[in-house]
């Protein structure tokens, strides 16, 4: 093993390392091109060329490797031709390096790559066809604004996911879906905007089920700036998801959900959180051989059922209240409580869900009703309201009547004095 350490401010390989080697640093020189002089050492495995002067991805480097190390250099891309002999790679460092592009398929050769970092780079996406095989990608302290989802879920071995610091406003519907194998991400300092689109987010990060940061600070819009995003309840985030509607919208609205929570009982009830609010709907023509409809609750709506239910008008406050049989629920959503432990939302969602199922049948004929009851009320006022003015026009020509009356009686009453004397 060679180090750093036998040479200061090289500028080329020196002719002194045995052909043997299988372990090699020459960090910390003055190397600026290092193009096929490895290429005699076939036992090398491990190589570390960081801290140089390296100005692109180097060339005719021996297909032992396993694990290289190029960090602090000043490459800028990387070609798709670059790799291509590197096949036993399982270790790519690329830390703090000038890269802004990835050439798509650069790194689709790398079936054993497991770890791959490339922080503090310029990209200003997610590279492309990326090798399946990875476990660990750091992708932190870029310019990436967006996940590109054909990439992501291809890495369906994925372990950890670094994308901090960077430009991301929000995570497009699924992103995570798709990765089993996902136990640690971190999605801190980036530009998130909380509204309707970062819905999905917002539900994946209350389901608890990865270790990570959640303290995901909001940017925009204004009036939500330097909030954290899991202390806001759905209607901040996206307000049109509470909207006027007329019966047969709200119908509509408790059968799509109907459609879209008929799958994973056991699991579902354990995502619920006490600051939405709770309904549930069930289909009394639904064969006994078909999933149950479980309790449902905002928190739990994605990004294109937030947009549906923009579209068609959705539920309004007054309805939604009517829906619930738990006080406690809607005063703590009005309050905005959302930030809570994994632990204390599953359990306040199974005491949510026991109460729900004991007024399970009475629960869609109030959801149905509501709107007569609101129509009834609204004309029992107006025929009020009607009353009232008749009473009043009848009180009035009474009072004009008298007045005439008392009139006249005063006329008559002098002419008989007169007469009298």
């Amino acid at each position: 093993i060679y180090g750093p350490a036998l040479w200061s401010c090289l500028k080329s390989l020196p002719r002194s390392v045995p052909l043997s080697t299988s372990a090699l640093s020459v960090a910390r020189n003055q190397l600026c091109n290092v193009d096929h002089q490895l290429w005699p050492f076939s036992g090398l495995q491990e190589l570390s060329l960081s801290h140089n002067l390296l100005a692109r991805f180097p060339r005719g480097l021996p297909p032992s490797l396993e694990s290289l190390q190029l960090q602090e250099n000043r490459i800028t891309y990387i070609t798709s031709g670059a790799l291509r002999q590197l096949g036993n790679l399982t270790r790519l460092d690329l830390e703090d390096n000038r890269i802004r592009a990835i050439q798509p398929g650069a790194l689709w050769g790398l079936n054993k790559l497991q770890v791959l970092i490339l922080k503090g780079n310029r990209l200003t996406s997610l590279p492309r066809n990326l090798p399946p095989s990875l476990t660990h990608l750091d992708l932190s302290a870029n310019c990436i604004s967006a996940l590109d989802l054909p990439s992501l879920s291809a890495l369906v071995n994925l372990q950890v996911l670094k994308i901090n610091s960077n430009c991301l406003r929000s995570v497009p519907e699924s992103a995570f879906d798709s990765l089993p194998r996902l136990r640690s991400v971190d999605l801190t300092n980036n530009l998130w905007v909380c509204e309707c689109d970062i819905l999905y987010l917002y539900r994946w990060l209350l389901s608890g089920r990865l270790k990570m940061a959640t303290d995901l600070v909001c940017t925009k819009p204004d009036h939500l700036a330097h909030r954290l995003l899991l202390n806001l309840s759905v209607v901040a985030i996206c307000p049109h998801v509470l909207k006027p509607n007329d019966r047969t919208h709200q119908l509509d609205l408790s059968s799509a959900l109907e459609r879209m929570l008929t799958v994973q009982p056991a699991q579902k009830i354990s995502k619920l959180t006490t600051n939405g609010l709770l309904s549930e709907a069930q289909n009394s023509n639904q064969d006994s051989s078909k999933p149950r409809v479980l309790p449902y609750s905002l928190e739990m709506l994605t990004y294109e059922e937030c947009l549906s239910l923009n579209d068609t008008q959705s539920v309004s406050p007054f309805h939604l209240k009517t829906t619930t049989s738990l006080p406690e629920e809607e005063q703590r959503c009005r309050e905005n409580i959302t930030a809570r432990s994994p632990h204390s939302n599953a359990t306040s969602a199974e005491g949510g869900q026991s109460l729900l199922s004991t007024n399970r049948d009475a629960l869609l004929p109030t959801l149905v009703s509501q709107p007569f009851t609101r129509q009834g009320s609204a004309v029992i006022v107006s025929l009020l309201v009607v009353l009232c003015v008749l009473v009043a026009l009848v009180m009035l020509a009474v009072l004009l009547v008298l007045k005439k009356v008392l009139v006249r009686q005063q006329r008559v009453a002098p002419a008989d004095v007169g007469s009298g004397g």
